[in-house]
């Protein structure tokens, strides 16, 4: 069993600044943009469906972490693509796209993706002893920098979305697709650490109170000697 250090560093250091649900974020606004504005009996195929949803997301997610053109990043993200594929890090861990068919996330045969996805998954993992191979066109990877993917899909009817983060394993042997993988799902992400709930200034009175019962007192007769 791959040992999932890793996973649990990558979660603890995502997950309190807000990453990881950005990541959801960005996933849920491309999905309802991309069923919103693509309807199949006007011809769209699946096709369309996936070219768009990858595209989509990679806008929705620079919108997320406040990049792209013009802004400065506000804050622990930045953009950071490999070899022409779209990326963001914060921290070490940087995190690309990958578009998978629904409900078979653990079937990806990254053997037979892109010359990047590939140089991706064969990073040298601490618990895996194959070796990470240089693959003619691309780069070595940053020194210092884990390479990490999103795996994404959704179904338009009924509408259901999937979203992972894992690192990917060079299953050319047939083996698992994925050394560690995690679902983000709000069950799995808890509260957003982004939104922090401001605490009401209570007044120093208030007018919807009953006021204090006030008795008048009649006065009394003093006697004097």
């Amino acid at each position: 069993m791959a040992d999932r250090r890793e996973a649990r560093e990558a979660w603890d250091a995502l997950r309190p600044v807000g990453f990881l649900h950005g990541l959801d974020e960005a996933h849920e606004k491309a999905t309802l943009t991309v069923f919103d504005g693509l309807d199949r009996s006007a011809g769209f195929k699946e096709r369309s469906f996936g070219y768009t949803a990858y595209d989509v997301l990679e806008s929705q997610l620079d919108r997320v972490f406040g990049l792209g053109d013009g802004p400065r990043p506000a804050g622990p993200v930045v953009r950071d693509d490999l070899n022409g594929s779209p990326g963001w890090r914060c921290g070490r861990f940087r995190v690309l796209l990958k578009r998978h068919e629904f409900g078979s996330v653990r079937s990806i045969r990254w053997d037979r993706g892109s010359a990047t996805k590939q140089a991706v998954a064969r990073q040298p993992f601490r618990d895996d002893a194959q070796l990470a191979l240089d693959l003619p066109g691309v780069p070595r990877d940053t020194p210092g920098v884990v390479t990490l993917v999103l795996a994404h899909s959704a179904t338009q009817e009924p509408l259901e979305r999937e979203l992972f983060l894992g690192r990917p394993r060079h299953n050319a042997d047939g083996g698992p697709a994925w050394y560690w993988i995690e679902p983000l799902t709000t069950a799995a992400l808890g509260p957003d650490p982004r939104r922090k709930l401001v605490e009401p200034t209570l007044p120093l009175w208030n007018d919807d109170e009953a006021d204090v019962p006030v008795r008048l007192l009649r006065p009394t007769s003093i006697e004097t000697a």
